[in-house]
């Protein structure tokens, strides 16, 4: 097991000196700026994350997406916003994948933003990630209180050229499993917030009943956490719209 890590870590480090990719043409956070909230699991809440050059492409590519309507299937190949596989009110688009440097999304690909969040959380992982933007129309309803600490299963050969990957699948012959260990949440493209507005990010204590505080979906703020069996939270109702960027990053269960 160690010796597995030892050389995820080393494949990774290698890997990433080949990269052109550098966090700091994205953002001027640094891990020193950031406090880790340890309660009611590690948490961290940052305004401003993106550059502003950074945060306008994102928004621009959300709105490209939004531009083409929305669909209520459930399931297929969609290049658009479509319904949730699940009962959760709201859409979800998975854009492809990419490295490109023309790009912006790039970053969330990189080795360099995994390390970022992989060393502040204190958390092991390895190349699998997936990444999805979210829609909320105004009035959905509070989703179920959940924890994000589930397997999910991919395909080993859907591997970007820095080894990174993506694309949650089936579990089918041929996937592995991979367990969800750090969340993110970035709120792009909605209205300025006010108190009532709901569509905040709500954390709960353990017993998934008691609300201890809520994330409001401010524009250009990150909110992420390490996922375990306590890190319960869930969408709160909103009177307007809520938009915001999803990414996990995992871990084989094996090595937890």
């Amino acid at each position: 097991m160690t010796n597995s890590r030892l050389f995820t870590k080393l494949a990774k480090f290698a890997l990433a000196t080949k990269e052109d990719v550098q966090l700091s043409d994205f953002t001027d956070i640094r891990p020193k700026d950031i406090k880790v909230i340890t309660e009611p699991f590690p948490h961290i809440v940052v305004d401003n994350f993106f550059k502003p050059e950074v945060y306008a492409a994102l928004c621009e590519q959300f709105n490209e997406v939004k531009a083409r309507g929305l669909s209520n299937e459930k399931r297929g190949e969609y290049k658009k916003f479509h319904a949730f596989d699940m009962d959760y009110d709201g859409y979800r688009y998975i854009p492809a994948p990419t490295l490109a440097p023309s790009n912006v999304q790039r970053i969330f690909y990189s080795l360099e933003w995994n390390a970022f969040f992989s060393k502040l959380f204190h958390q092991f992982t390895t190349f699998e990630t997936s990444f999805v933007f979210h829609h909320h129309p105004s009035g959905d309803k509070t989703g179920f209180v959940h924890h994000d600490y589930v397997d999910r299963y991919f395909n080993p050969t859907f591997r970007l050229p820095n080894g990174v990957i993506v694309g949650e699948k089936d579990k089918e012959p041929g996937t592995n499993a991979r367990r969800r260990t750090i969340s993110l949440l970035i709120y792009i493209n909605n209205e300025e917030w006010h108190e009532g507005d709901g569509g905040e990010t709500g954390i709960y204590v353990a017993d998934k009943t008691t609300l201890l505080k809520t994330v409001p979906p401010v524009n250009n703020r990150l909110f992420a956490f390490q996922t375990s069996p306590v890190s319960m939270h869930a969408f709160q109702t909103n009177k307007k719209e809520r938009n915001c960027i999803v990414q996990w990053f995992h871990t084989p269960p094996e090595m937890l």
